[in-house]
């Protein structure tokens, strides 16, 4: 015997065959395909929202804690002004802050600036250039 003999096929083996070829066929066909791409970017539009909710987020998240460390600053600021003012030393400062008083017997003492030049009026006097003059000479100013 040259030829090794084929085994026969049943009909009964042949249904397991013939099916799965139908079901390559229903899942190969363009309407399977289709449903799958419209299902694949449903998904993929739904990551793609979450993203940029998380970036949303985190942006957020940053800002908050940039919020939380000036309010603790301000906090603490705030604790020291109000020691300060417990003390009657404090309250004074404050007060002279404030309202501009004085205690009786005290003066105010005026520092003049011998640098700035002051004109009759009391404003600082310009100086002004060779240029300058020669144009306010004639008018041209």
């Amino acid at each position: 015997m040259l030829f090794p003999r084929l085994p026969e096929y049943t009909t009964r083996e042949m249904i397991p065959f013939q099916e799965r070829k139908k079901f390559r066929q229903i899942i190969y066909s363009k309407a399977s395909i289709a449903v799958l791409l419209v299902f694949s970017v449903l998904i993929a539009h739904g990551a793609w929202k979450v993203h940029e909710k998380a970036i949303i987020a985190k942006a957020e998240s940053g800002e908050a804690e940039r919020t939380l460390s000036e309010m603790e600053n301000r906090s603490k600021e705030l604790e020291a002004s109000l020691v300060r003012l417990k003390t009657d030393r404090g309250i004074e400062e404050e007060v002279r802050q404030k309202f501009a008083v004085a205690r009786p017997g005290e003066e105010v003492v005026v520092i003049v600036d011998e640098n700035s030049k002051k004109s009759k009026n009391g404003e600082a006097l310009e100086e002004k250039s060779f240029w300058d003059s020669i144009k306010s000479f004639f008018g041209k100013e």
